[in-house]
């Protein structure tokens, strides 16, 4: 790869208090590139992706070692300011979880938390803008100050895309993001990741492994904790190197 990778994971080992959650995960992020982790549930696929922006420090008992460096720097290194680390990757969840709040104060609220709001006129633009990334505009941009919660669950989880983009974050994480949502609504968020890639940095959690196909430029399979194989997509669903891989991608297991 010419470019250098966002995200270089180095021998990396994590544990829920003596529990081993994840044994020496080693991979790199391409940039402005879909990376897209499967894996049976309980495999250790989200947990690895909390360990991308310390959102597992937020459980006591955790441990990490090994190394996560974000663009050279180890983002476990004691220095690291953790908020800023977050605004710089940020996190949609599985479910659509917007605040009890308009839908403007729901995509201004992280730059009014990070003083980075400017003017009402700039804050404005910002959150028509980032409505506008997330394909939500044009359905709520007469609607701005209704409560958000009124919104369809499509609807909330790219109000939640937008929310995240507001904060000008250079990679997005997003932890089954559509596994609550109708097909049709899968499909509009699948599509959004790909105009997404243009700008962002994705990672995805997934256990729908058409989805994997569709939307990603590079596949890793998990099991127990481990990274069985990792890869550009149309390798890992055509050739595998692993048997494992091949079992799980066929069904055989899984």
């Amino acid at each position: 790869m010419s470019a250098s990778p966002v995200f270089s994971v180095q021998e990396l080992n994590f544990y829920y208090g003596r529990s081993q959650a994840l044994s020496r995960i080693s991979m790199e992020v391409q940039p402005r590139m879909v990376t897209a982790l499967i894996g049976p549930s309980g495999c250790g696929k989200s947990t690895f992706l909390r360990c991308l922006n310390r959102m597992n420090d937020t459980i006591v008992g955790t441990r990490v070692e090994g190394t996560i460096l974000l663009n050279g720097h180890n983002i476990y290194e004691a220095d690291v300011d953790v908020v800023e680390l977050r605004q710089q990757v940020g996190m949609v969840f599985q479910k659509p979880n917007p605040f009890p709040q308009s839908i403007f104060d729901n995509v201004a609220f992280g730059p009014r938390v990070l003083g980075s709001q400017g003017s009402k006129a700039e804050l404005g633009h910002t959150v028509e803008t980032s409505l506008r990334k997330a394909a939500l505009w044009d359905d709520v941009k007469d609607k701005l100050h209704q409560d958000a919660l009124g919104l369809s669950l499509g609807q909330q989880q790219r109000l939640c895309i937008a929310r995240v983009l507001a904060t000008k974050p250079e990679v997005i994480l997003m932890d089954e993001s559509t596994s609550a949502l109708d097909p049709i609504a899968t499909l509009r968020v699948e599509d959004l990741i790909q105009e997404l890639k243009q700008d962002y940095t994705i990672v995805i959690v997934t256990h729908n492994m058409q989805q994997a196909g569709r939307v990603s430029d590079f596949t890793g399979l998990f099991w127990l904790g481990e990274l069985v194989e990792f890869a550009p997509t149309t390798e890992i669903f055509t050739r595998p190197k692993q048997e494992l891989t091949e079992s799980y991608i066929t069904g055989k297991m899984g």
